[in-house]
């Protein structure tokens, strides 16, 4: 076999060998079963569940340590006071405001059962 044979035969060797893997993942793909079962992750639609922990809790009614009478035209108002626990984000006096009156007060901590 001359010199230009075997390049020839290497090369085909190779695009060969990467067809057949190529096709050896779509058919492995095609052939995958889909998944089943649900993976959703259900929280409480509570509005006293602040930190997003999944319940409405002791620790939700800790953030309210020393902001008992923050009026929303106060800076209090926008102070960080906790972060969520389901994603690192800030939680912000007015977030206890759970009542919407403007203003935190016990009758916002009432609210988390």
């Amino acid at each position: 076999m001359n010199k230009h044979g075997s390049v020839g035969l290497i090369v085909g060797i190779v695009v060969g060998l990467v067809l057949l893997a190529g096709g050896y993942m779509a058919v492995s793909t095609l052939l995958r079963p889909s998944p089943t079962g649900s993976t959703t992750t259900t929280f409480t639609n509570s509005p006293g569940d602040i930190d997003r922990s999944g319940k409405a809790d002791e620790e939700d009614k800790r953030l309210f340590t020393g902001y008992d009478g923050c009026a929303k035209d106060q800076p209090c108002w926008n102070q960080t006071v906790g972060k969520t626990k389901d994603g690192d984000n800030p939680i912000y006096v007015s977030d206890l405001d759970l009542n919407a009156d403007g203003m935190i007060s016990t009758s916002d901590i009432e609210l988390i059962q």
